[in-house]
């Protein structure tokens, strides 16, 4: 049986932190292969400085060019209304694949907020990624299977670049 990642999000813009915690957890949990899917319109945040999804598909493409192991789906990109992770799930289920949820510490703690959350739980593991060490708080979702992704957690995210890319423009023309 193959052992899938998925990894989806808004990837605004992707970064290292992104590559350097799907190969800690591809490495730890023998998986397969990583797919990155990124979400076309999403349901959760703000889209005040989301950049265009086909710019975001196309960062990751790029990216992930030459990493044998992780690929990059369109598939939440395509629809046209917002996307959600049980639907996207659900299209990629098959008997003979195993689905691993990568997902972000903060992210996890609020699955009980996401749409079907406990059919989502039933359908994959999570594999999370660790924030700034601290505990992880399990959310209230049933029959859910996760596991910690052991790595250092890396003090980046896409907010921060955002913000230096910014003040870098603002400061520099």
């Amino acid at each position: 049986m193959k052992r899938i990642g998925i990894f989806g999000g808004t990837f605004n813009p992707v970064h290292h932190g992104h590559l350097k915690m799907a190969e800690a957890a591809r490495k730890e949990y023998k998986l397969s292969c990583i797919y990155f899917i990124p979400c076309g319109i999403p349901s959760h945040k703000q889209k005040k400085d989301l950049l265009p999804a086909k710019t975001r598909y196309k960062l990751i493409k790029k990216a992930l060019k030459g990493k044998k192991y992780f690929k990059v789906l369109d598939i939440e990109i395509k629809k046209k209304k917002p996307a959600y992770t049980i639907d996207t799930i659900l299209s990629l289920q098959s008997n003979d694949v195993k689905l691993f949820f990568l997902i972000g510490q903060d992210e996890f703690e609020k699955l009980h907020t996401w749409n079907k959350a406990n059919k989502l739980a039933k359908l994959v593991t999570f594999l999370v990624l660790p924030r700034h060490s601290k505990k992880i708080k399990l959310p209230k979702v049933k029959k859910l299977k996760w596991f910690k992704v052991h790595t250092k957690p890396i003090n980046i995210s896409s907010t921060e670049i955002r913000g230096k890319l910014l003040f870098f423009c603002c400061n520099n023309f």
